[in-house]
């Protein structure tokens, strides 16, 4: 038997079938709202396509793969490192194997062919960067999902924490230290995550009556390298920020370093704050003051939703928000008097 051709898709199947993507998926996914003769087109185009390599698509039907889709986000952040060892830790105890895909991995349709072509049996959405009107090819795989990042409204059962007080706590924290001219490198804003901690820093700036000076927010993607460039650059101002709010750890541990670098103490000159609060923060080298998401009940959280999910397949979706809280440790100080 040749190779199956690379590139084929749910989008090919379902051009070849003459039907919607949806209904592939259904077919694909044993759901009884399809008829017999219409199932067996999709079948047909699948066959032909050879979309399901030394595998049957007839077989797949109706079988289970035990096998969950986890999706991730930037993997040199320990944040999912964290989550995952989690997450894959209760999947296998309820017997179910982990399928590990990047949100790097060119795109919602790229995902979502790479859980179909797995016949996964649900998906857990960690990542926080992929828009939810992007998701319909993730959406149109008709298979239970909990998502702890893009807000999907009241159609997927989700689990995610408050940023919105995360980023209120944040602000709190820094105003109550003195801190007036504060930097903040944040994440891309069209996440709802990172648009919901930056929301929450702004409110708090409004109930103090104390104003954010756009030129020291600085945009970057949550990864170590760009936030390098934007804490450098805030921190090289000739009137720099006396403290900058970091969206997530990673994040900060890099406006860490530019501090470093630049030879600017912390928090002797420059208060630093982070978000998540991942294992690396308490250690001796970081001690980082940050804003605590619980990332383990998070994940044990959403594997419970997504088996309850299987269980009652019907049911309406469950949205859960858990609080966050501000851990205090070495990198952030009262700004000094004078």
């Amino acid at each position: 038997m040749s190779p199956r051709p690379h590139g084929v898709t749910s989008i090919d199947v379902a051009k070849a079938a003459g039907v919607s993507q949806t209904t592939v998926s259904r077919v694909l996914n044993g759901h009884p709202a399809v008829s017999d003769k219409m199932r067996e087109r999709v079948l047909t185009a699948i066959d032909g396509l050879r979309y399901r390599p030394n595998l049957s698509a007839r077989s797949l039907v109706t079988s289970r793969t035990n096998t969950i889709g986890v999706v991730l986000g930037e993997l040199t952040n320990s944040y999912y490192a964290e989550l995952l060892n989690t997450i894959s830790a209760e999947l296998a105890a309820a017997g179910y194997r982990t399928l590990i895909v990047s949100d790097r991995a060119g795109g919602a349709e790229n995902l979502a062919s790479t859980l179909w072509e797995t016949s996964v049996d649900g998906v857990i959405v960690t990542t926080t960067l992929l828009p939810s009107e992007e998701m319909s090819p993730i959406l149109s795989l008709g298979v239970p999902m909990v998502t702890m990042g893009p807000d999907f409204e009241a159609r997927v059962d989700s689990l995610t924490p408050d940023n919105s007080e995360g980023g209120r706590l944040a602000a709190r924290h820094l105003l109550d230290l003195g801190h007036r001219r504060i930097g903040v490198v944040t994440g891309p804003l069209d996440a709802g995550s990172v648009r919901d901690r930056h929301r929450g820093f702004l409110e708090e700036f409004a109930a103090r009556d104390v104003r954010l000076d756009d030129d020291l927010v600085q945009g970057a993607d949550l990864t170590y390298e760009r936030a390098y460039t934007a804490a450098h650059a805030l921190l090289s101002l000739p009137d720099r920020p006396t403290a900058l709010f970091c969206h997530n750890d990673l994040m900060a541990f890099a406006a860490l370093n530019a501090a470093t670098g630049l030879g600017i103490e912390v928090p002797g000159e420059v208060s630093i704050l982070g978000f998540d609060d991942v294992r690396a923060s308490a250690w001796e080298s970081f001690r980082l003051t940050t804003v605590r998401q619980p990332i383990r009940d998070m994940a044990l959280g959403a594997v419970r939703m997504l088996l309850d999910r299987f269980a009652d397949p019907d049911g309406d979706a469950v949205h859960v928000v858990l609080p966050c809280e501000l851990v205090e440790r070495a990198t952030t100080r009262a700004l000094a008097a004078g």
